[in-house]
């Protein structure tokens, strides 16, 4: 995911066309604006994540060493060669030549939203319920078994599975079941939080058919998880998960959003120092729109709905659970030419490619997590020894190649 800085501006890539948001400091309520289908896609608005690494430069380097006195959730080290230079790597689990299963603990917490702005027909402020979808999420291919090429498991333990092929396939047999996981333990749910947004710090808007959603500042999104992190009884051994429904966001610095439209990020921070043992806790934010809300805004129903970028967010997490993963530089699949990054972001480099999603039913009802990379395309792998060769998972035409590069940042 793209990097940027919450706690300054983000750096803005624009829209073609201003969206209208509110510029005046009056408190009086307001109706939502009326879109049509498509409405962010006509104005080059494009789906995107982002992520932030907020750790000190020496909790860094003592991550990448696998240092004991970092206390967050497990995680083993690995490394590579590309071009004469070394890039090492932190990710969740167990190494995979230990042939363990890792049981990762998270904790799910919906956000709601409350707009003091906005009102709808009959004069009632505006709110997003969340906890509707808590028992979609939690029982979705996140948390719960289906059917992939590497075995019947989670969805990101599948593609972890995919890239460490090579190193717990002890005996080239093919077999499945050799015992390498990185599992989702299911999330303990807290109380369900409601987000009072303040006027100035959202725009919302009603489609034909009535369904509300928001465009919400990034920066005040930000400002609430770091207070949410401190207060709710989040453990730092595990992945906190906040979902909001039917928003998306943007950068308010300038006094009209860019960088629409973000539909989650990833980020890692210390929490505690005590003796010489730092905490570091990982934390994850993703929207879930519905599907005629995600129509609405991308014409296309599947782009950010059910579990399309919360899998992005949790894929990501697991595989650079710091946002410290540096790789080559290379191009961005699907981006326009130039738009380079160095980072070993695993979803990154599949959502400009469209449709950037795969499907999988489960209990009857079909999700729409996104297709992910695998570590031998930032590698420059050529032949990939990734399982059956390939670069991208669980659509391997996404990928059929290793990275391009770009100049050196």
């Amino acid at each position: 995911m793209r990097h940027f800085a919450f706690c300054l501006s983000l750096v803005a890539l624009g829209l073609s066309v201003p969206l209208a948001v509110a510029q005046s400091k009056t408190t009086a309520p307001r109706r939502p604006i009326a879109v049509s289908r498509n409405y962010f896609a006509a104005l080059s608005a494009r789906p995107k994540h982002t992520a932030a690494n907020k750790l000190s430069p020496a909790t860094q380097a003592a991550a990448r060493a696998d240092d004991p006195r970092i206390i967050s959730i497990p995680h083993f080290t690995g490394s590579f060669s590309y071009a004469g230079n070394s890039y090492s790597y932190t990710m969740v689990g167990h190494h995979p030549s230990a042939h363990r299963a890792t049981i990762v603990p998270t904790t799910y917490i919906p956000l709601s939203f409350y707009f003091d702005e906005f009102i709808d027909q009959n004069g009632n402020n505006i709110a997003i319920d969340t906890s509707v979808l808590t028992g979609e999420i939690k029982h979705s291919p996140l948390f719960e078994n289906a059917e992939y090429a590497t075995g019947d498991t989670q969805f990101v333990d599948a593609q972890m599975r995919a890239e460490f092929y090579p190193l717990f396939n002890r005996d080239g047999d093919n077999d499945r079941d050799d015992n390498f996981h990185v599992l989702l333990a299911p999330p303990q749910t807290l109380i369900p939080v409601t987000i009072e947004v303040p006027p100035g710090s959202s725009q919302v808007y009603v489609l034909p058919d009535g369904s509300y959603f928001a465009l919400i500042d990034i920066n005040f999104i930000d400002s609430q998880l770091n207070t949410l992190a401190q207060t709710e009884p989040i453990d730092v051994r595990s992945i906190p998960i906040f979902l909001g429904r039917n928003v998306v966001l943007g950068d308010f610095f300038t006094g009209q959003p860019q960088d629409c439209c973000v539909g989650g990020f990833h980020t890692a921070f210390e929490t505690n120092q005590k003796g010489n043992k730092t905490s570091v806790q990982t934390l994850v934010f993703s929207t879930s729109l519905d599907p005629d809300v995600a129509d609405g805004i991308f014409g296309d129903p599947a782009v950010f709905s059910d579990i399309n970028a919360l899998s992005h967010e949790i894929a990501e997490t697991l595989n650079d659970p710091f946002v410290n993963n540096v790789t080559p530089n290379y191009q961005i699949p699907g981006a326009p030419p130039g738009e380079c990054q160095n980072t070993l972001e695993v979803a990154d480099i599949i959502e400009d490619l469209s449709p950037d999603y795969t499907e999988v039913t489960l209990h009857g009802f079909t999700y729409h997590p996104q297709t992910l990379g695998l570590l031998q395309w930032f590698e420059g792998r050529k032949p990939s020894n990734a399982f059956d060769g390939d670069y991208s998972f669980p659509d391997r035409t996404k990928l059929t190649a290793p990275f391009t590069p770009c100049p050196a940042p």
